[in-house]
Order: structure tokens, then C-alpha cells, then sequence
């Protein structure tokens, strides 16, 4: 195959720091800064079961959602696991889920890709 590149291609990211940090997609700036009509949301990571379960209650979640098509647009996770669950947003995004389609999934019990759920719902988005 030819030689392949990141050029418009959905790349997330971590940052492998206690907590970590894991980024995928638009930040809040940039989606405004593009045109998008958008919803945040955020979600501290005690809010996450999981997180109380392994005691790791550190960092923050958010969002951004285009508020006339209901993607995600792109999602900043600082938390134990966000190296994890920002594959799990990376795929949703890349699937062309909308946020409700994730809010609503039956997502694996006890864990911190659980958190989406929550992150998603009414309680954190505005």
C-alpha cells in the first residue's frame, strides 16, 4: 500500500499521566470557531461507579455535541482509563453515532466506558 497519513483522519489521543488524558476530536473552541451549533457537556469523574469502585475519583469528562445533528464532535477525558474510553468515543465518532445512540447502549457493568452513559445524559449536558 501506499503511504498513509493523518490528514483528515479521526486521531486520538493520550497523554499518560496520573490521571491520564485522552482527547479525541473538536475542542469547545474549535467547534464554535468551525460554525457548529453545540452542546457541553461535562461531568466530574466521581459521577462514574467505576471510578468510586476503584477509588480513582480524580479528573473531569466533556463533551461536544452538534446541538442540529446530535454527533459527537469530540470528547476531552481526564481520568484513571481515558486511554480506554477515548476509543470508545473515537469508534462512535467514526460510526456516525449520535450521542443518544451511546447515552442509551448497554455498556459492559462496572466500568469506566459506563461513564459515557452518564456523561451523555440530561444531568451533565447542557
Amino acid at each position: 500500500g501506499g503511504a498513509l497519513s493523518t490528514k483528515d483522519r479521526l486521531v486520538p489521543y493520550c497523554v499518560f499521566i496520573t490521571p491520564e488524558l485522552g482527547r479525541v476530536g473538536l475542542t469547545e473552541a474549535e467547534a464554535r470557531a468551525a460554525g457548529h451549533n453545540i452542546r457541553v457537556a461535562r461531568m466530574p469523574v466521581s459521577a462514574i461507579p467505576r471510578a468510586r469502585t476503584i477509588g480513582e475519583l480524580d479528573g473531569t469528562w466533556k463533551a461536544v455535541v452538534d446541538r442540529d445533528t446530535d454527533l459527537i464532535l469530540g470528547a476531552a477525558l481526564l481520568s484513571a482509563e481515558a486511554s480506554e474510553v477515548i476509543g470508545v468515543v473515537q469508534m462512535a465518532m467514526l460510526g456516525g453515532l449520535r450521542y443518544q445512540q451511546v447515552r442509551d447502549a448497554v455498556i459492559t457493568h462496572p466500568t469506566m466506558a459506563e461513564g459515557l452513559q452518564l456523561l451523555f445524559s440530561d444531568a451533565f449536558l447542557e
